[in-house]
């Protein structure tokens, strides 16, 4: 018997935890894996307020009364993560925060999206994560050291309350 590889070993884990996911985490994980990449290209093309726009809309298209699973928000988040290990390059935490924030939206659940800024490790760092009730959604040990800049209310105005860009005379 040959000893194991850590490699082997993380990978026999993850196919452990693949085998015992529920239909409802496949369901999320499929849509996560959908919802990555158009999100990812949509904030390089449009920007944060056209694709905070389409999550809203996304959101509101399917939106379902929320379940009393208290595991139900960490898990979405986790399954966001696993999906976004999937894609190369790897999505940022804004592309996987609005994603995660989508699919709680689905679901009724008033997250907010919060970005927030550090300098602790020399140069200005950003971070996006989502919130819920107050306390982080997931196990990102990030947020505690950001402080947090915007918070996106748990609603967002209508298309038509948002100003249009300003141009320079």
């Amino acid at each position: 018997m040959s000893p194991r590889s850590p490699r082997s070993a993380r990978l026999t884990r993850a196919l452990l935890g693949v085998a015992r996911l529920s239909r409802d985490d496949w369901a999320l994980l499929a849509l996560a894996l959908v919802l990555l990449p158009p999100v990812s290209v949509g904030l390089r093309l449009v920007g944060l307020r056209r694709a905070l726009a389409l999550v809203e809309a996304l959101s509101r298209a399917r939106r379902r009364d929320a379940e009393d699973d208290p595991r139900g928000a960490p898990r979405t988040a986790w399954l966001v993560e696993v999906a976004a290990r999937c894609w190369r390059p790897r999505p940022t935490c804004l592309a996987k925060a609005l994603v995660v924030l989508s699919l709680l939206r689905r679901r009724g659940l008033p997250a907010q999206l919060v970005v927030g800024v550090t300098k602790v490790r020399g140069p200005l760092e950003g971070h996006a994560w989502v919130e819920l009730g107050g306390a982080v959604v997931g196990a990102d040990p990030g947020p505690a050291s950001y402080a947090a800049l915007v918070r996106m209310p748990a609603w967002l105005p209508t298309s038509a309350t948002i100003a249009p860009r300003e141009r320079a005379p």
